[in-house]
């Protein structure tokens, strides 16, 4: 066996150590990654957010009442889906 062969022999030897070396350190970092992904999940609490919804007193469109125009009539509030709607209603209402 000549010393080309030996190298060779070294060599292919490195690279297959290297190559598992390099396997085993993915796979720590794939299941690192996980539990990670897992705490991060934990901390995260999920919350529902219940959006009410109201009713437009002229054209029946229902809508988010955070978006809903309002007027306030002998203490009752009224809900319009748009400023036209709210007008129509003071229109014919009041």
């Amino acid at each position: 066996m000549g010393v080309v062969e030996s190298i060779l022999d070294f060599l292919l030897i490195l690279l297959v150590v290297n190559g598992l070396f390099n396997y085993w350190a993915f796979l720590r970092a794939k299941k690192e990654a996980a539990r990670v992904q897992e705490e991060k999940a934990k901390l995260k609490p999920e919350v529902e957010e219940e959006i009410e919804m109201v009713t437009d007193n002229i054209c029946g469109c229902t809508l988010p009442k955070s978006e809903a125009y309002v007027l306030i009539k002998d203490d009752q509030r009224h809900y319009f889906c748009s400023w036209d709607c709210r007008e129509k209603f003071i229109e014919t209402c009041l």
